[in-house]
């Protein structure tokens, strides 16, 4: 069987009805998807164990029907029903529901209506002024969704820093199997710069002595390949099956650190490098520092970090290659130390099956000792987030008595009681003081209302940060990389008035978020406010995504103490009670 978690499976049902709604089915059936989606993500024991044990009916909302086809899901990994509704409507439909505001409903007029089956159609349809003619939409749901299509095309051909590291960790993979065709491997460009949205991807080559024939065949033979774009002896270019293009550079040795430092960029960052190297009487490329007047190349130089010192700076990381003031901070020596992910002592934000989590508090506690932590924060969803299973007063005394049970098991091992309480349209929290004081921790965040204007969402957050129960205001801009914009907010504001109040704001590391960003994280430290990196995990896997976390914190120049879960328990508890 696979391995799937309740969520993965709730997806495939959620675009089970999704397709349905399109096709025009019935609406009670659509429902009933739905409704499983639901329940089966809000029990507390693993999908897979209830599917082997022939227990799924017991599921409130799911049937026999619907019970065949989650078991399929698991035996085969998709769902035949899905399949062939993928056959029967067109290629591009599905992709029509990652406009913001057009959700399946409206699809099903599109497609009928006026024959609109991808983006491209859409896109004419809107600029024609054929949308506003439908029943139900007009001028102004017209103008919106143009302004949506305008702002997710702009994220095509951009992949998230997350899905760039899975398809460079299958690259590494396949090249590490010969190993004997080349001397040194490196990833370069936006991926090593650990940008949060990426165009390719970049690979530096030293090919073994007389291997180089050898290596670009195995380079040209890659499984994922579509097509070769181009292919000499000092660049191949590979178009990926997923649309990816992956650039490789085939070097001599002595050229290896000079190719590294100029491939990675960024070109502002580069700009600045050459103009430095010609006031030095040089000329710098991805082959060497040469002498401008007798072109004669430098040698001696076998790092990057030579390079850097041959031009009087310090070693300058490649997160912060960006021209935002660290080639003067190199010159005076007053780069940051940035934070490590070794510095990295707990994770104060995840959930488990008491929400939407999949994983119980214990196989939780038992994923961080494995990660090095020396504290986690539990911190489900509060009530109103009904579709995340939010939790009402009794499951959260119910959850501390469960937590209080696990850290007898643990003594050596921290395990904080919190929540991510809702802040509400009205300005309110999910919970009232009376129960949030008994907690830890406690983080505030906005699920809801992302229509409001920017003054009244300011006010939301405000008002939740003079609280003194909040600790942390988590994904500040409720952004999702190449999905939904950030909700209309002042974010310099809320960084002055976290300043004021003391709270601390969140660089969520979940690949889909990555928010605060690195810009604004350096602005948060330049004024005081603590920043708290945390990974959102919904499933123990996902912990390893605090490396995303920290490379953002790096990008936004932070260093150790600028991060409270850098703390030692007894420290982050006094942190907390101040």
């Amino acid at each position: 069987m696979e391995d799937l978690t309740a969520k993965e499976v709730a997806a495939m049902l959620n675009e089970l009805a999704d397709l349905m709604e399109i096709k025009g089915d019935n609406p009670f059936r659509i429902r009933a998807y739905q409704n499983a989606a639901r329940s089966i993500t809000s029990q507390s024991e693993k999908l897979i164990d209830i599917v082997k044990e022939e227990r799924l009916q017991d599921i409130k909302g799911v049937g026999e029907g619907l019970a065949g086809i989650i078991t399929e899901i698991f035996e085969t990994g998709t769902s035949s029903q899905l399949e062939e509704l993928k056959r029967e409507l067109p290629a591009g439909i599905s992709e029509l529901l990652n406009i913001p505001g057009l959700g399946p409903k409206r699809a099903h007029h599109l497609y009928y209506e006026l024959e609109i089956n991808n983006i491209d159609d859409l896109k004419i349809a809107l600029k024609e002024n054929q949308v506003q003619t439908l029943k139900g939409f007009g001028p102004k749901t017209e103008s919106k969704l143009l302004d949506a299509l305008l702002e997710y095309e702009s994220y095509q051909g951009l992949m998230t820093i997350g899905r760039a590291d899975k398809i460079a960790k299958r690259l590494e993979e396949y090249f590490n199997q010969s190993d004997d065709l080349w001397e040194k491997m490196a990833f370069a460009g936006s991926l090593r710069r650990r940008k949060e949205l990426i165009k390719d991807i970049d690979i530096i080559f030293v090919p073994a002595e007389d291997k180089l024939e050898e290596l670009k065949e195995y380079i040209n033979n890659y499984s994922e390949v579509e097509k070769v774009e181009s292919a000499g002896d000092t660049k191949i270019t590979l178009q990926l099956e997923n649309g990816i293009k992956v650039d490789f550079r085939l070097l001599e040795e002595e050229s290896f650190p000079f190719a590294q430092q100029h491939f990675t960029g960024s070109k502002e960052h580069n700009v600045v490098i050459r103009r430095l190297a010609k006031e030095a009487g040089y000329i710098s490329n991805e082959y060497g520092l040469f002498d401008r007047e007798t072109d004669e190349k430098v040698t001696g130089i076998n790092s990057e970090a030579g390079i850097y010192e041959f031009l009087n700076l310090s070693y300058i990381i490649p997160e912060l290659r960006e021209d935002k003031g660290e080639i003067e901070a190199a010159r005076d020596n007053k780069l940051p130390e940035s934070v490590e992910l070794e510095n990295i002592k707990g994770e104060l934000h995840l959930h488990t099956k008491y929400s939407d989590g999949a994983c119980s508090i214990e196989e939780m506690v038992e994923a961080a000792i494995a990660q090095g932590y020396q504290y986690i924060a539990i911190t489900d969803h509060s009530e109103s987030l009904r579709i995340a299973s939010g939790l009402t007063v009794e499951d959260l005394e119910e959850q501390a008595e469960e937590i209080a049970e696990v850290q007898e098991k643990y003594p050596d091992f921290k395990i904080l009681s919190g929540i991510e309480v809702d802040i509400l349209i009205d300005n309110s929290l999910d919970f009232n003081d009376e129960v949030l004081e008994k907690l830890d921790l406690v983080i505030g965040s906005i699920h809801s209302g992302f229509t409001q204007s920017e003054s009244e969402i300011n006010q939301r957050i405000i008002t939740a940060m003079e609280n003194p129960n909040v600790d942390i205001i988590a994904h500040p801009r409720g952004r999702l990389l190449g999905k939904r914009e950030a909700y209309p907010v002042d974010i310099d504001k809320i960084i002055k008035e976290a300043a004021r109040t003391g709270t601390a704001l969140e660089i969520n590391a979940s690949p889909s978020r990555l928010d605060l960003d690195d810009y604004y994280a350096r602005k948060a430290k330049e004024v005081g406010v603590k920043l708290a990196i945390n990974t959102d995990a919904h499933h123990t896997r996902e912990l390893k995504d605090m490396e995303l976390g920290v490379s953002v914190a790096r990008r936004g120049w932070l260093e150790k103490g600028d991060i409270i879960n850098t703390m030692t328990p007894d420290q982050l508890v006094d942190y907390l009670n101040n």
